[in-house]
């Protein structure tokens, strides 16, 4: 099953294909202008492509799709997207990260297997209160009843590394591709067909700021005190929520470049890393401004709240990133299926104000893809792994040779002194996929 969200190319002679380097000529170009947008916001830390990476040839919209209620409810629909994924493969993988959304998968293809080998791959990364995922997942398993059921594979992230699978599309947009890369190969060697995962459930299903308004319509006004006291811990918090309650008061163009300046005030005026080199820096601070003045534009032709908003930014532009190794990797949350059902689930009924938790507050969609019977296994508070990143940013040698500079796209003076762990986790992707052109024989720039 090909998502909606994996688009094609078409080069300059109109033909399409999957692949862009079968419409980049004899001798395929990469366009470094097109590279070093992916270092820059808003696609730096939106993670998606802005556009081809290759002279001559133009990325394909998304095909559309329509939110449509599933007749079955949201949990029928991921159960059929499980199957649909695991319909062809005799052992089944899943990144288990001891999260709800890689949970949910799981549990989703337990009950879709008919008696097939699961095998759970779990990365031995500590999170920001020191602790590792291994002894979380395990007693989750053993709390589940799933110790028969699923083999547990523990990878560590600093024996257990490889090289990504090069793509034409461009480079990894994932935060640990060479760990990835190590579990793909590792999936490969005890014969798993297919790897799932719980990719893109925060930004489908996330609870939305500024959605005071519609869960005081939907559920009561005491639901909205406590949505209002729960998303006041983070973003602009409750003025945040007050002000899009007076937005509604004023033109849509107004309300929707407030909500911007509110919402996304790094992303106002964004401005590239100084370790982006001339003339590409200048480049990229023009096309994100840019950007941004096409997304408030967007917002305000389609007279969406600010809670509507936030929640069309969350998701939208999303990228499916391809396989890190040799096995096939989906996510039950990114079918055509399952994001249009989910997308059919108003924003306020992602709420569930009498939940336990916060947490579970926020994440309640997707707890109730899960039986009943699990809940009271479950995490209730949400693991963060910043030090985890940090660390595996810093692997990055700003003073070894780079392709990256030796081009032109990098400033090394600028780059020793960033510190900034999106700008060099996206840098160490970038140069490994340039490498990669170079191999290939490609122009670079």
């Amino acid at each position: 099953m090909i998502s909606p969200l994996v688009r094609g190319f078409r080069g300059g002679d109109g033909r399409t294909a999957a692949n862009p380097l079968d419409l980049s000529g004899p001798v395929p170009g990469v366009d470094l202008e097109a590279v070093g947008l992916l270092l820059a916001p808003p696609a730096l830390t939106g993670e998606f492509y802005p556009r081809s990476l290759w002279r001559g040839v133009e990325r394909l919209p998304m095909r559309p799709f329509t939110p449509v209620p599933h007749p079955g409810g949201l949990r029928a629909a991921f159960a059929a997207s499980v199957r649909s994924l695991t319909a062809d493969a005799d052992t089944i993988g899943v990144a288990l990260s001891g999260g709800l959304d890689s949970l949910a998968t799981l549990l989703h293809v337990c009950e879709a297997v008919d008696g097939r080998q699961v095998i759970a791959f779990t990365g031995d990364h500590r999170d920001d209160r020191g602790r590792s995922c291994v002894p979380v997942v395990r007693r989750l398993l053993s709390d589940l009843g799933l110790c028969e059921r699923v083999r547990l594979v523990v990878v560590d992230p600093v024996r257990h590394r490889a090289q990504p699978v090069w793509s034409p599309v461009g480079p990894r947009l994932d935060s640990l591709p060479e760990v990835n890369a190590a579990l793909s190969e590792m999936a490969d060697g005890l014969g798993v067909g297919v790897l799932l995962s719980g990719v893109g459930s925060d930004e489908l299903l996330g609870v939305p700021r500024y959605a005071t308004a519609e869960i005081a319509r939907r559920h009561g006004v005491r639901a909205a005190w406590r949505y209002l006291r729960d998303v006041g811990r983070s973003g602009p918090g409750a003025a945040g929520e007050a002000a899009a309650v007076l937005a509604r008061l004023v033109a849509a163009r107004a309300s929707a470049r407030a909500y911007w300046a509110v919402n996304w005030p790094e992303w106002t005026a964004p401005k590239p890393s100084r370790a982006l080199a001339e003339p590409y820096r200048q480049h990229a601070t023009q096309w994100g401004r840019a950007w941004v003045e096409g997304r408030i534009s967007s917002h305000a032709a389609e007279g969406r709240s600010w809670a509507h908003a936030d929640a069309y930014d969350a998701f939208w532009p999303h990228e499916v990133i391809g396989p890190a190794g040799p096995v096939p990797e989906a996510s039950p949350f990114l079918t055509e299926e399952f994001l249009s059902a989910a997308f059919a689930v108003p924003v306020a009924a992602r709420y569930r104000p009498d939940a336990p938790t916060a947490y579970w507050r926020c994440k309640w969609l997707v707890l109730s893809l899960m039986p009943r019977h699990a809940l009271a296994a479950l995490p209730r508070r949400k693991s963060y792994f910043t030090a985890a990143l940090a660390s595996e940013a810093a692997l990055l040698d700003a003073r070894a040779p780079l392709l990256a500079v030796e081009c032109g796209l990098i400033d090394r003076a600028a780059l020793i002194r960033e510190k900034d762990t999106a700008f060099l986790l996206a840098l160490s992707a970038v140069e490994q996929w340039i490498i990669g052109a170079h191999e290939r024989g490609v122009m670079i720039g």
